[in-house]
């Protein structure tokens, strides 16, 4: 009287399959997310390419030193942007398979169920994973933000010849 209801077969292909696609559309959100911040971590390496270059023209090797150290921030945000954004696609591709084996062992009345939601579950920890990384990169970048922020304060990206004056104007006391 009080079993679990009777479900058509379809039903029950469909009604298991419904966590697996939520997740999957959840990944995928984190993948076009992920994707941007990527693409502004090459964009943001090229422009300081672009600026150490015109730094060590101008002979200004602390701005270029200080580049370099900024590049080196980058390069490690984009490992750890790349590494969530692999776990995100493991992840959509084992809550595909989980789908689609949670489908087939209820179609064949396989013995197997326990399979499907296994491979989901394994999906969510790619998933926790690569949140964790892309969690590590945002807290990168904030560390690197303020840096760059003190770096500007300390005029370290003035031409030489006009970081020397304005240091020696700061110095001098008035009168």
């Amino acid at each position: 009287m009080f079993g679990p209801p009777l479900m058509s077969p379809s039903l029950q292909v469909v009604t298991g399959m419904i966590t697996p696609a939520i997740l999957i559309l959840a990944a995928g959100s984190l993948v076009t997310s992920t994707l941007v911040r990527i693409g502004r971590i090459v964009d943001n390496i090229r422009a300081l390419m672009n600026r150490g270059m015109r730094m060590r023209r101008d002979g200004n090797d602390e701005a270029v030193r200080i580049i370099d150290q900024m590049l080196e921030v980058l390069l490690q945000r984009n490992d750890l942007a790349r590494r969530a954004l692999l776990g995100y696609y493991a992840s959509i591709s084992l809550f595909l398979l989980g789908s689609l084996v949670i489908a087939l062992t209820l179609l064949f009345h396989s013995p197997l169920a326990y399979l499907g939601p296994l491979i989901v579950i394994v999906g969510g920890g790619f998933l926790f994973a690569a949140s964790a990384a892309l969690v590590f990169e945002v807290n990168l970048s904030s560390g690197s933000v303020r840096q760059e922020v003190q770096w500007y304060r300390m005029r370290a990206f003035d031409p030489p010849a006009e970081h020397g004056e304005k240091v020696s104007e700061a110095q001098t006391p008035p009168g």
